[in-house]
């Protein structure tokens, strides 16, 4: 007997050991399985998630931590719609992740026979490219077993330039024997970055040696930036220019050791960060989009000419209103600044001085904190205080959507942007477990510390049991409010009754313990120095129930549901409804 054929399954299983996949994240399906046996024949580290989101959730961590391409493999049908949430999320987050799902054979891809399971309502079958098409979500279907492997190599390609790719895949095609080959022959080499032009940088310089124009310049680094890797040529910039560097949320501690870092521009400003920022004349936003929480819907800076950097030239005043556009890669337009600088002989202070680096020396957001814990619990900005000084600093933190989200961005420090995972940018809350398992695959150097309210952590109670199967080092902050605390805040703002948002929770740090991981349950400050021994040679989850007010409002709440975003300063203690 000859040997027998080799399945699709099979040769799409070399592609991705040939682009170099070290770990894919699953939920078996039937159309899948034969797929995922391949993957697993291959040395390709698999892990089984609890939940089809948490499979799509954990490729966007590993992919945000690492800066690889995330694969996540998902089933036809419901196994696309339980994943959307976080396929959405890595969509709109621009996440290299590439999406492989079973999909109904080609026989349902005809217009007739489509019509017909529709009226049939046949079992799994959904128009999945309709659906992925509606949600503006970048979608591919393998057509034929001869092109199978070129086309998802191509979806390599494009993730790698910061795509989310869903792939669906029919089951016959997968099913079908592959042609003889080896396989792909297209290469993956990224396309290189256009750098600006000389005009526009030439403009740019002009400004800058305007004294009356840039006396006080600010940087702001954004994701764009970080991307490029532009921290060392945005130093140097600043360091000609005087200026003062800023980043958005999404470039935590870009410039961290710089003398002149003022952290946060927007909603997350500290109150000198805002300050400084408004008394600015001129930005130089770099991979910035400015949207209306980096410049506080236009606020901190009103007062200043805005030049934006952006590969994209449609991101110009989209936004924010810009005095000059140039269009190219942050770290390229930033290297090409300083060296037409440099040119000049251009040296200005600008913002530097003595009194403006002791004041950013001495500051520290933790002293204008005054402890508003009361009977229903803890003060959340206090209890994150204090875990920062217990945790590592080298460390991953993922922060999920909800109220809570600001307390842990504002005081638990990272060691880089890497460092930092929102995975909120569909506002999806529950999305956070996720994206910190796949952190943790993705950097098992660093401890990965997940910030999660207790709504989110009860939406996800099934997939501590993945991280106790594959014993990820994960400390899970559960900030408990007992209730959905940005619900409870809307409604206080509103002037209703808040009852309706606020629920009782079992003790997380019990489940915890039955599910096979640790829990400790944090209801007073000195309990929190029981984490420091809890986490020495952790190999599994560790859950942490803090009980927290919901006295302490956060800052973006009213920047979001009042008319007046500047009524009150960010954590400024409420009373409850």
């Amino acid at each position: 007997m000859g040997d027998l054929p080799v399945s699709v399954n099979a040769r799409i299983a070399d592609e991705l050991k040939r682009q170099g996949v070290r770990a894919v994240f699953t939920l078996m399906s039937e159309e899948t399985a034969k797929l995922i046996v391949e993957v697993d024949r291959r040395g390709i580290a698999l892990y089984s998630t609890r939940h089809d989101s948490t499979a799509v959730g954990m490729a966007d961590g590993y992919a945000r931590a690492s800066g690889e391409v995330g694969v996540a493999i998902v089933g036809r049908g419901p196994g696309l719609t339980n994943a959307l949430n976080p396929l959405i999320t890595a969509a709109k987050a621009g996440t290299g992740i590439v999406v492989l799902i079973g999909d109904s054979p080609n026989g349902f891809q005809d217009p007739v026979r489509a019509k017909s399971a529709r009226a049939e309502r046949v079992g799994k079958h959904i128009e999945q490219v309709t659906l992925l098409d509606s949600l503006d979500i970048p979608n591919v279907t393998v057509q034929s077993p001869s092109t199978a492997v070129a086309e998802i190599a191509r979806c390599f390609e494009r993730a790698r330039a910061g795509n989310v790719v869903a792939v669906n895949m029919p089951g016959d095609v997968l099913e079908a024997a592959a042609p003889e080959g080896k396989g792909s022959s297209l290469g993956s080499e990224l396309v290189e970055p256009a750098g600006p032009s000389p005009e526009d940088i030439s403009l740019v310089a002009d400004l800058l040696g305007e004294s009356w124009a840039a006396r006080h310049p600010v940087i702001i680094a954004g994701h764009g930036a970080v991307e490029s890797r532009a921290h060392d040529e945005l130093r140097r910039l600043g360091e000609l220019t005087g200026s003062l560097m800023a980043s958005t949320l999404l470039a935590n501690s870009f410039f961290r050791d710089d003398p002149y870092n003022i952290g946060f521009v927007g909603t997350m400003s500290t109150p000198l960060g805002s300050e400084l920022v408004t008394d600015s004349d001129l930005i130089l936003a770099f991979g910035a989009s400015l949207n209306p929480y980096t410049t506080y819907r236009g606020d901190l800076l009103h007062g200043a000419r805005v030049v934006q950097f952006d590969t994209n030239p449609n991101a110009s005043g989209r936004y924010h209103r810009t005095e000059l556009a140039v269009v190219g890669d942050a770290r390229l337009a930033a290297q090409a600044l300083v060296k037409e600088l440099e040119r000049r002989g251009h040296k200005a202070a600008g913002y530097r001085s003595a009194e403006i680096a002791a004041r950013i020396k001495s500051f520290d957001l933790g002293d204008t904190v005054t402890d508003q814990a009361d009977r229903a619990g803890l003060d959340p900005r206090k209890v994150m205080i204090e875990l920062d000084k217990v945790l590592p600093p080298e460390r991953t933190l993922v922060v999920d959507g909800g109220h809570h989200f600001e307390f842990a961005v504002a005081h638990i420090g990272v060691p880089d942007p890497r460092g930092f995972i929102f995975a909120n940018e569909y506002f999806a809350v529950g999305c956070g477990l996720a994206a910190a398992l796949g952190a943790a695959v993705a950097r098992p150097d660093r401890l990965t510390v997940l910030d999660i309210g207790d709504g989110g952590m009860m939406m996800n109670l099934g997939d501590i049991d993945t991280a106790v199967r594959y014993r990820l080092p994960l400390v899970i902050i559960v900030t408990n409010d007992g209730g959905f605390g940005s619900e409870i805040h809307y409604l206080q703002v509103n002037e209703l009754p808040d009852q309706t948002a606020r629920y009782e929770n079992p003790s997380f740090a019990d489940v915890a313990v039955s599910l096979g991981a640790k829990g400790i349950t944090i209801d007073s400050l000195d309990k929190i120095g029981e984490v420091r021994s809890a986490i020495h040679g952790l190999a599994g989850p560790l859950v942490l129930d803090c009980k927290v007010t919901t006295s302490v409002r956060a800052g973006w709440v009213d920047f979001l549901f009042t008319k007046d975003s500047r009524a009150r300063p960010a954590g400024e203690t409420v009373k409850p409804g």
